[in-house]
């Protein structure tokens, strides 16, 4: 159920105040530090509902999530360009009582399993420059391996449900790079087990009630062909 940069666009829309033209600054400030990180060649995949998008349905976004190979010396660097975005924006950036503003956040990888994953990112146009997407399996992982703390990292649960659910991304392979990353409590790979269980009760919740309003729709009056055709040939057999 993949969709496109477009289908975010047209989600950013504040709609408590519909004067408020902040949530529609996200995909300039998306492309300004896009641009940034190319021109510097890092490697790097951008995370988050964002990324989601490509392999989900599209949700509203406030917040713009990067990872990106940086080592010691180029991490100084990184907070140079989120600096300088942030300033260029900064009347869509700062933190104004009820303007939503949009964040930027671009972190380096946690560890050599997430480094890897970074030559997994999808490269396409997405809000009219060439971005490199996280893979699904990255996006669970990333889920997955978040320990819900605030109401953003416990939203992250719901995005694992519907990686899932949706059927994008190998779970046996995240499963294994769970495995490769977690603590001795497993709380990675219990997390996973959580979002798939909670991912077959909506798909199967979602059956059922389409079969209850499917059978309320029936005619009761009605009679299948098969039906018919029975009745027929069983008149038809007798002498």
């Amino acid at each position: 159920m993949g969709g496109s940069s477009a289908d975010i666009e047209a989600l950013l829309i504040d709609v408590t105040d519909p004067n408020n033209q902040t949530p529609g600054m996200l995909p300039a400030i998306f492309r300004d530090i896009i641009g940034r990180l190319d021109a510097a060649g890092l490697a790097y995949a951008v995370v988050g509902r964002i990324a989601l998008a490509l392999h989900e349905q599209a949700r509203f976004v406030s917040v713009i999530e990067i990872v990106a190979d940086l080592d010691v010396d180029r991490r100084q660097e990184a907070a140079e360009f989120v600096r300088t975005t942030r300033a260029r924006f900064a009347e869509c950036m700062d933190p104004h009582p009820f303007r939503r503003p949009i964040s930027l956040t671009l972190r380096p990888c946690i560890c050599a399993t997430e480094m890897r994953l970074l030559a997994d990112a999808i490269i396409l146009p997405w809000f009219g420059v060439a971005a490199r997407l996280a893979s699904a399996e990255h996006l669970l992982w990333v889920c997955c391996r978040t320990e819900p703390v605030t109401l953003d990292d416990a939203e992250r649960h719901v995005d694992a449900i519907a990686l899932i659910a949706g059927g994008a991304v190998d779970l046996h392979r995240v499963q294994g790079l769970l495995r490769e990353t977690d603590d001795v409590d497993e709380a990675g790979q219990r997390r996973l087990r959580l979002a798939i269980g909670d991912a077959v009760l909506s798909t199967t919740s979602s059956f059922s009630r389409f079969m209850a309003e499917r059978r309320a729709r029936l005619d009761p009056n009605y009679v299948p062909v098969w039906r018919w055709l029975q009745t027929e040939t069983a008149s038809d057999d007798e002498p």
